[in-house]
């Protein structure tokens, strides 16, 4: 038999059995180091992301009004008969119907102009898109099998529209090329 002391879950000490003993304090502080050390780099990681999050919404959000400007001013032209007048800021668009509509930039907005022929009512100064920092146009005509500058916008069979929008530290600019379709 087994002394007492040999049994499962007694309590005395062998002689070649070490002391039960805690943590000192200075483990403790080590393994509190070492989980502070590893939180801040959690957190410096997770303040990483958040800033490429936050610039890269504000690209897309700049990416997706240029494009939007871009397609308003192309959809409205691609019906047109051709430029009325125009320069590098400004165009007006004569429709097969007789109406016109005219595209320039006014204190960082895209704005438009409709005349109605019919009814003779305009609407100015109607707002397409806001914090535009440029807005160009480039008027082109079919020479051969080219695409040349046209001495003239009157002269252009098709138009460059580039918008750019800016906000704050983003910005994005959209171009895009229409030809009219109903030129006479």
């Amino acid at each position: 038999m087994r002394p007492a002391s040999a049994r499962a879950g007694s309590s005395q000490r062998g002689p070649d059995r070490p002391a039960p003993r805690g943590m000192t304090l200075v483990e403790l502080l080590v393994v509190l180091l070492v989980l502070l050390l590893v939180a801040a780099g959690i957190s410096r990681l997770l303040a990483s992301a958040w800033d490429s999050q936050q610039a890269i919404s504000g690209q897309n959000e700049c990416q997706k009004r240029a494009q939007r400007a871009v397609d308003t001013v192309v959809d409205s032209l691609r019906g047109a008969s051709g430029v009325q007048s125009g320069d590098g800021a400004r165009i007006t668009a004569t429709l097969p119907s007789g109406n016109t509509m005219s595209y320039y930039l006014h204190l960082q907005e895209l704005r438009r102009d409709r005349y109605d022929n019919a009814s003779g009512q305009t609407t100015v100064g109607e707002i397409i898109c806001d914090h535009v920092s440029n807005l160009s146009f480039g008027y082109y005509h079919r020479a051969g099998n080219l695409w040349v500058l046209a001495a003239s916008p009157t002269l252009g069979q098709s138009v460059l529209v580039s918008v750019t929008v800016a906000l704050e530290q983003d910005h994005a600019t959209e171009t895009s090329l229409v030809r009219f379709r109903n030129q006479v």
